[in-house]
């Protein structure tokens, strides 16, 4: 009994200093956790202040910059193209001669043309004066026929022969007026010969160089004015009721970066285009610096209004669960840490939203999306 007794005890010993010895190591452990989580360091994050600020409302535009004074200027006469010194690019006035077609043959139908006119000159003379003689003859048949020295047929052979007369100088008018237009006509086609330009610009393109045969209508160059441009937009029909006449556009062209382009709205179609369901707007474009050329693509916005008090934040603060507006939420700093903040959007442009409801003037908003951000984390605000 004594043995067994003395057994218990000492396994009961060892049980208890198993026990104080464990009691410290799970002490520290836990410790050593709460530990850890005391000393996790804050997020750096760049805040914001959300202001009221004015904010322009827009509707985008995008379209190809065209002329409206383009002009293909085509051959009237028949012949080969002896001389064409201008080049593309190179500018013309309105009435300038720009090329020329051989003009031996059309000069050769003049001098034909004028010698008809001569004759036919000619033939109404000759005519007047047998009408003049034959009216003399008439009237001396009718002083003879109250003497009894002609008989009534003489008489009425003299009528006629009168009649006749007058209508043979009708008759000569008219061919000295035929010959004449005729006339006028080998003119004109000796004068187009030389090729005009009918508008000032620039030659956009030559069709045919020197040496080239033409007839009406060939195309011989383009003619394109520069100076008064205009863009060419499709606005969905959503947007039209927002457009009036008169409206300011800015815009920008790849060729220029950075450079800022004025216009204004000078129509709106008033016809939507059924497959695209969008209308047409023509916007007339300052070009006095004649940088623009046409064929340019334009990206810009038609001003539309501007709303005085808005709360507009960049677009890369803003969350999106389902990639639109329809569940958007920013994080906003109180007491030093992130707090969710579901917010509604307003309108976009030059990545920055507008926030219609959810921010208040004066909340500090983290300005960038951060993946370690979640309610409630510690924040450090920076700028």
């Amino acid at each position: 009994m004594g043995i067994m007794k003395t057994g218990r005890t000492q396994a009961a010993a060892i049980a208890l200093l198993a026990a104080v010895l464990l009691l410290p190591a799970g002490c520290r452990k836990k410790d050593a956790q709460t530990a850890g989580v005391a000393e996790a360091p804050a997020v750096p994050v760049k805040v914001i202040q959300a202001q009221s600020a004015p904010f322009s409302l827009t509707v985008p535009v995008t379209g190809t910059l065209v002329s409206n004074t383009r002009v293909d200027v085509k051959a009237e006469t028949i012949g080969r193209i002896v001389k064409f010194p201008k080049q593309e690019g190179d500018p013309v006035v309105p009435g300038e001669a720009v090329a020329w077609v051989d003009q031996e043959n059309y000069q050769l139908s003049v001098r034909q043309a004028e010698s008809a006119v001569q004759v036919a000159e000619a033939s109404l003379a000759k005519t007047r004066v047998m009408a003049a003689h034959n009216k003399i003859e008439l009237d001396r048949a009718q002083n003879l026929i109250k003497s009894g020295g002609m008989t009534g047929k003489d008489l009425q052979m003299a009528e006629v022969t009168e009649r006749d007369g007058q209508a043979q100088v009708l008759l000569a008018e008219a061919q000295l007026a035929q010959s004449r237009a005729a006339l006028e006509i080998t003119r004109k086609k000796l004068r187009d010969t030389a090729i005009l330009a009918p508008v000032g610009g620039v030659i956009e393109r030559k069709f045919v160089n020197a040496g080239a045969y033409v007839e009406a209508p060939t195309a011989v160059f383009t003619i394109v004015d520069n100076r008064r441009l205009e863009l060419e937009s499709p606005v969905p029909s959503a947007q039209l009721g927002q457009l009036r006449s008169g409206q300011t556009v800015t815009f920008r062209v790849n060729s220029y970066p950075g450079a800022v382009f004025e216009g204004r709205v000078i129509e709106v179609n008033p016809a939507v285009d059924t497959q695209t369901r969008a209308a047409k707007v023509r916007i007339q474009v300052d070009n006095t610096t004649g940088r623009l050329k046409t064929g340019m693509f334009a990206e810009g916005e038609i001003l539309t209004g501007v709303q005085q008090q808005a709360i507009v934040i960049p677009a890369g603060a803003v969350y999106r669960n389902d990639g639109s507006a329809k569940e958007s939420y920013v994080f906003v700093v109180e007491n030093n840490k992130a707090v969710r903040r579901s917010v509604r959007l307003g309108r976009e442009q030059d990545s920055t939203v507008e926030i219609t409801d959810g921010l208040k003037p004066g909340d500090l908003l983290v300005a960038e999306q951060r993946i370690e951000l979640a309610e409630g984390v510690r924040v450090e605000p920076g700028k």
